[in-house]
């Protein structure tokens, strides 16, 4: 848990320092969460942020870390800096994640995703525009979007088939165990039956037949 909560403050500091396309994008680690914001003036402002917390994402079950994060996305006034965060924006996602937790994903605000099918819908002869709807998936459970981190865009769109069916079998022998672990345990169970469920589902990236 140490190394990981390690690892979570230098991924933090790490993107926060950053200049370019994250300048603008500020990473704090309390505990065990991770808090991002970005200004909504930002062109990079809901896609950056979706595209970032995607690779985040993967990379902790994807790795040997093997860890599962859930979260919200929202938008809203904060105040992020030299490690204070407060404001309406941080209030709501910290209670979305509350209301919406338990699964082992990140939910987008219902009014971004509808703001964001207005924008899309304005696409029109730039159909090739990277988009956020390219990083997130409707939950056919309850209509809510999510943080689509196994389907293979962005970062790990770079790497080679081999390595991402690599991953991808390491990623199924976890659930597996996982399911097995905590078969006695309903509270954690449901969220690896969930996620089994969601790794099935995203078989169709990867032309598998389930």
């Amino acid at each position: 848990i140490g190394t990981l909560l390690y690892s979570i403050k230098a991924t933090a500091d790490n993107f926060s320092n950053a200049g370019g396309v994250l300048q603008n994008f500020k990473l704090t680690s309390v505990s065990d969460a991770i808090i991002v914001t970005v200004p909504f003036h930002d062109p990079m402002c809901a896609t950056g942020l979706v595209q970032l917390l995607h690779n985040i994402q993967y990379e902790l079950i994807a790795t040997n870390f093997k860890s599962l994060i859930r979260g919200y996305i929202s938008r809203g006034p904060v105040y992020h800096k030299n490690g204070l965060l407060f404001g309406a924006g941080y209030c709501d996602a910290y209670a979305g994640e509350k209301d919406f937790g338990g699964a082992p994903r990140i939910v987008i605000s219902p009014d971004i995703i509808e703001d964001a099918k207005r924008v899309v819908s304005s696409y029109s002869g730039r159909e090739k525009m990277v988009s956020l709807f390219d990083f997130i998936r409707e939950d056919s459970s309850d209509g809510f979007y999510f943080v689509d981190y196994l389907k293979p865009v962005g970062v790990p769109a770079l790497l080679t088939k081999e390595e991402l069916i690599k991953e991808r079998n390491s990623i199924k022998t976890f659930i597996v165990s996982c399911l097995d672990k905590y078969k006695r345990n309903y509270s954690i169970w449901q969220k690896y039956k969930w996620l089994e469920n969601y790794f099935k589902d995203s078989s169709q990236y990867f032309g598998e037949g389930s």
